[in-house]
């Protein structure tokens, strides 16, 4: 299904790149690459999904048009995509405290979002309601076979690229992202340890690992990861528990840290949701001496205000 994922999506989605870096190897103690989804068409990873479910299920969103709730990137992804197949009707629904960047990129596709709800499971549940009322088609943005496929074809190419890798961590929300790639990967080979990170303010696939279930329901806390909020849903967790190696939480000083290292260290603008993977490295939360190690950036679609007064608040960033 991820192989045939691939060959959909192709025309479509870019082949990104994987990078080494040096300063950030010398910095966490392994060799440190980094899978540049922060460069994908939309700044981010969800256009693989929400590309791979269009492809598959066009008759049926050409009749019914699309429906989804997102904190922010599966919506820009959904709006670019289905706009460019010219789908008829478009509904997106965004928390009220979605990134202004991720709204404003948005409104460019031509589609107007409804920021409602003070919580992703608020806006969710608004979202599930308009589309059984108005029969829309409802793309979820974690727990479809088809996203899920579209996402794991970036196991693939890390797979293609470092076919001698340890070690690939992946931030973890609503476990899409994290069942994909462990999927692709262990298919291939059973030696790469699939490492899930997350805030400790959203620390859903953690608490589902603890607890043997998946705990998709949780309290959550305001975190500048706000791409990650929410728990991990079942069809995830079913696909993915037992290859997961482990979670670790990244407090929120440490996601900010990682996101000034990738400023400093390779002039990167990456979202608190693509920085938990390298926090959790600079904070010894995973150890993994001298191997080679992935990092998936998931995004950057962060205002510049926000992300300056992130990691530069007194207007210093050294």
């Amino acid at each position: 299904m991820i192989h045939g994922a691939k060959r959909s999506i192709k025309p479509h989605v870019l082949k990104t790149p994987i990078l080494h870096s040096s300063a950030l190897s010398r910095r966490c103690g392994c060799e440190v690459y980094l899978k540049m989804e922060c460069w994908q068409t939309c700044g981010c990873f969800k256009l693989r999904g929400i590309t791979n479910f269009l492809h598959h299920r066009k008759e049926a969103v050409m009749e019914t048009g699309v429906v989804t709730a997102s904190s922010g990137n599966h919506a820009l992804a959904l709006a670019h995509a289905a706009t460019k197949m010219k789908v008829p009707r478009i509904a997106i629904f965004l928390p009220e405290n979605a990134d202004p960047a991720k709204v404003a990129k948005i409104r460019g596709h031509g589609v107007d979002p409804v920021l409602a709800g003070q919580t992703f499971f608020e806006t969710f549940d608004m979202a599930q309601a308009h589309a059984a009322k108005s029969g829309a088609t409802y793309i979820h943005s974690h727990a479809d076979p088809l996203v899920i496929a579209g996402q794991g074809t970036i196991g693939l190419e890390i797979l293609e690229a470092l076919p001698d890798v340890d070690a690939v961590i992946v931030p973890v929300g609503g476990g899409g992202l994290i069942s994909g790639i462990a999927a692709a990967i262990h298919a291939e080979s059973r030696s790469v340890a699939i490492i899930g990170a997350e805030p400790e303010a959203s620390p859903g696939a953690y608490l589902s690992m603890q607890k043997g279930a998946p705990c998709e329901r949780i309290a959550l806390k305001p975190s500048v990861a706000d791409g990650l909020a929410g728990g991990l849903s079942p069809l995830p967790f079913e696909i993915a528990h037992h290859l997961i190696a482990q979670v670790a939480l990244a407090a929120e000083e440490d996601i900010v840290s990682a996101m000034k290292a990738f400023f400093i260290e390779e002039q990167l603008v990456v979202e608190g949701a693509a920085s938990v993977g390298l926090a959790v490295l600079l904070a010894g939360k995973i150890k993994l001496p001298d191997k080679k190690i992935v990092l998936v950036l998931t995004g950057r679609n962060v205002a510049a205000a926000r992300f300056l007064s992130i990691i530069a608040p007194d207007g210093e960033c050294a």
